[in-house]
């Protein structure tokens, strides 16, 4: 790893450690980060159970990976592995900062699961051996490391082939976020500033950099504008200006301008690019 690659890496990790995600909707703050309240407070809020159409993938993906090994990346405090985990597959929960690991312990524990292993690692250099896994998850993440097309390089490496990629999701350009982003860098669901880091790609740029994988499914996601936690005048220009006038738009409309971008792929046995 090169020293601008590093120091990116370093540039993300502080930030996701001094912002972990979820405890920027913890509006009581009388409810202690890591206590079972805490955890009940922000749920509605946090990925599967804000965006359906997350939690309908996982249930799907875990009907077929029931008693098999999942990797996820960035687990963040742990729900999306939290929802796997009950539905009876093996999983090691990875995130690049320790607060998160922290906190998806604590979560794990109040939840009364176990996974395999929960532990820091960086997408961009995994530590795992070769075909390791039979499926890994990936929600949010790729596209904050700074270089996808090497973290999509990590996950064919430590797939077995056959293994499933379920990366859900990329940023997607032309869409109603990339334009939103160019208007200032104040963060919708943050007080704080922007990750240093979000890429976005088109359809193309992303499946080509799919190589060694056979693709099952692509899909556009995400194409209404959903309510945010937070206040501030980026947010106040969002929930009562562009939200209500964007989805107005008819569907057929909306979805060219979707701002995710999910794939889901088969490591085929050859080697990537």
């Amino acid at each position: 790893m090169g020293d601008k690659e590093q120091r990116t890496v370093s540039a993300v990790s502080d930030y996701w450690q001094s912002h972990p995600l979820g405890v920027q909707y913890n509006i009581d703050k009388e409810i202690k980060v890591g206590s079972p309240e805490f955890f009940a407070h922000i749920r509605p809020w946090m990925n599967p159970y804000k965006f359906p159409w997350n939690m309908e993938r996982i249930k799907r993906e875990a009907s077929q990976l029931k008693g098999k090994h999942l990797l996820e990346i960035g687990c963040g405090m742990g729900f999306d592995s939290l929802e796997f985990l009950k539905c009876g597959v093996r999983v090691t929960a990875t995130d690049l900062t320790a607060a998160a690991i922290e906190l998806a312990r604590l979560h794990f524990k109040i939840a009364a699961v176990r996974a395999e292993d929960v532990r820091m690692e960086n997408v961009l250099a995994l530590s795992f051996p070769d075909n390791s896994f039979d499926a890994v998850w990936a929600n949010g993440v790729l596209h904050h490391t700074g270089n996808t097309a090497q973290a999509i390089r990590e996950v064919h490496r430590v797939l077995k082939p056959g293994g499933r990629a379920i990366i859900s999701h990329f940023y997607r350009k032309p869409s109603w976020m990339f334009w939103l982003s160019r208007f200032g860098h104040e963060n919708i669901e943050h007080k704080e500033k922007d990750p240093p880091v979000t890429d976005f790609f088109s359809e193309k740029e992303i499946l080509a950099m799919f190589k060694g994988f056979v693709v099952e499914e692509s899909v556009q996601e995400h194409y209404r504008a959903l309510p945010i936690a937070r206040r501030g005048i980026k947010a106040s220009l969002y929930k009562w200006g562009f939200r209500p006038i964007y989805n107005l738009l008819p569907v057929s409309i909306a979805k060219r301008l979707a701002y995710k971008f999910t794939v889901t792929a088969i490591k085929t046995a050859g080697p990537t690019a």
